[in-house]
């Protein structure tokens, strides 16, 4: 009978007993034959390889197995070498029951030695199972080498081509610059966009193409920018009606006046025959359009109606012209004189201010004589009507303050006031108006009137 030791396939370690695993790693042991050196299952009593009996255990490291050609000697010392293989989990550490094995295996049998084989036990003859891991037969001849304890070359890794650092770092570049650029070009587009419907901007462009239209005569287009409420006092037929048929042509638009909903431009108009003048042209937002608050021909129509002495139709119509341009201020001239004639001063104050506010900023054909005239209304209404002479004296510096004003009307202006100085008990002044008025007036009845503010004054006889 073979001497044979219980050895653990793992770490080498002995075992006097038969355990399925090993008491130092918890590795797999197996019965080594000590004629041979081959690993047998630990429930082997014969050498799978050479057959002896190997139920004899000794708790020392077997010799080598031969490294002989396998017909050598059978005195030649074997060569024992256990090769570890590698780590294996460790098992549950539990022996399995002993077992009777049948009469015909019953040689030499050991306390202790499972009788069937463990879990994962190869068959007999076969190799270690490696966990998880392909089962290959260490004992296995290799065709590059007959040493049955050579290794077992591991299988070349298949060669992966990788894309060159470049590549990458070219794409990832490419990608950069494209970002980029479509950043650039949405916020190129999006100034773009403001820019072109800044109010400025937008009616800028409707205004050019409205005087080309004019200056083409093409009066349908040009009626077509026209406001709603413009086309409804005014047809298309009406206002070609009212086109001079003089040649003419525009230059230098330029910006003059910018509010909230209005723009007003400026340009240079070129008549044949006449001498350059510069004209304005005003464009108002509606439903996001810029379009021509055009009024001119229903303020003819105020105009004829007064000069009818039909105030009532005026009113009419020039409350019309006001609500087509609430920016024009011979329309709102209108309307303070309207209301003056009818006797209602509140209205007449806000009309007549408003009128000369508007004149400051919004040209119109107002002349200085027509400006003149609203101070007058407006300086009357607070004198006489509203009982705030000290309003008054404020529009009859005004008026004194106009160019190439007549001495007939300083003369009226300086009696006016006059008496708005006697109302704020301010003799000093009220006779110092009535000395200048006493030398500029020439009627009369103006002179006689002179004389009574001095007899008031206790002034002495000039």
């Amino acid at each position: 009978m073979s001497n044979a030791a219980i050895l653990c396939t793992q770490c080498g370690a002995s075992s006097a007993t038969a355990l399925a695993q090993c008491a130092k790693c918890g590795g797999r042991n197996t019965r080594v034959c000590g004629g041979c050196g081959f690993q047998n299952s630990l429930a082997k009593n014969y050498c799978d390889k050479c057959g002896n009996p190997i139920s004899e255990i000794r708790a020392v490291v077997a010799p080598p197995p031969p490294t002989s050609a396998p017909d050598a000697p059978k005195d030649a010392i074997p060569a024992t070498v256990v090769k570890r293989l590698s780590k294996e989990p460790a098992e549950k550490k539990s022996t399995p029951p002993p077992a009777v094995l049948p009469p015909a295996k019953q040689k030499a049998f050991e306390p202790g030695a499972p009788s069937a084989p463990l879990a994962n036990t190869p068959p007999p003859g076969g190799p270690l199972p490696f966990a998880g891991r392909q089962a290959v037969d260490p004992f296995a001849a290799s065709s590059a080498s007959n040493d049955p304890w050579a290794p077992v070359a591991p299988p070349q890794a298949a060669f992966i081509a990788r894309p060159s650092p470049w590549i990458g770092r070219a794409r990832r570049a490419v990608t950069v610059a494209f970002a980029t650029f479509a950043v650039l070009g949405a916020l190129v587009a999006v100034w773009h966009w403001t820019e072109n419907n800044k109010p400025e901007n937008a009616a800028h462009r409707a205004a050019v193409r409205y005087l080309e239209d004019l200056r083409a005569r093409d009066y349908a287009e040009a009626y077509s920018q026209f406001s709603e409420i413009a086309r409804k006092y005014c047809t298309l037929e009406e206002f070609t009606a009212s086109r001079d048929t003089s040649t003419w042509t525009w230059s230098d638009l330029r910006l003059e006046h910018l509010e909230p909903g209005a723009v007003l431009f400026s340009y240079s108009l070129n008549v044949e025959g006449q001498a350059p003048r510069v004209d304005r042209v005003l464009f108002v937002e509606e439903d996001r359009r810029w379009v021509r608050p055009y009024s001119w021909v229903l303020m003819r129509k105020v105009e004829e109606a007064f000069e009818k002495n039909n105030a009532d139709m005026g009113l009419v119509l020039a409350q019309a012209a006001a609500t087509v341009n609430p920016r024009d201020p011979m329309a709102r001239g209108y309307l303070c004189e309207a209301a003056y004639y009818r006797k209602s001063p509140l209205d007449t104050e806000r009309q007549c201010l408003t009128a000369i506010e508007l004149s400051r900023v919004y040209p119109s054909n107002l002349s200085l004589k027509s400006l003149y005239h609203l101070h007058a209304i407006l300086a009357d209404t607070y004198k006489n009507s509203l009982m705030k002479p000290e309003l008054a004296l404020d529009q009859f510096a005004q008026m004194l303050a106009f160019p190439s004003i007549s001495p007939a009307d300083q003369c009226e202006i300086l009696l006016a006031r006059s008496e708005a100085y006697l109302a704020l008990s301010r003799p000093g002044e009220a006779l110092a108006d009535a000395d200048r008025a006493g030398q500029l007036c020439v009627r009369p009845q103006d002179l006689s009137y002179i004389e009574d503010i001095r007899r008031k004054l206790n002034a002495p006889h000039q």
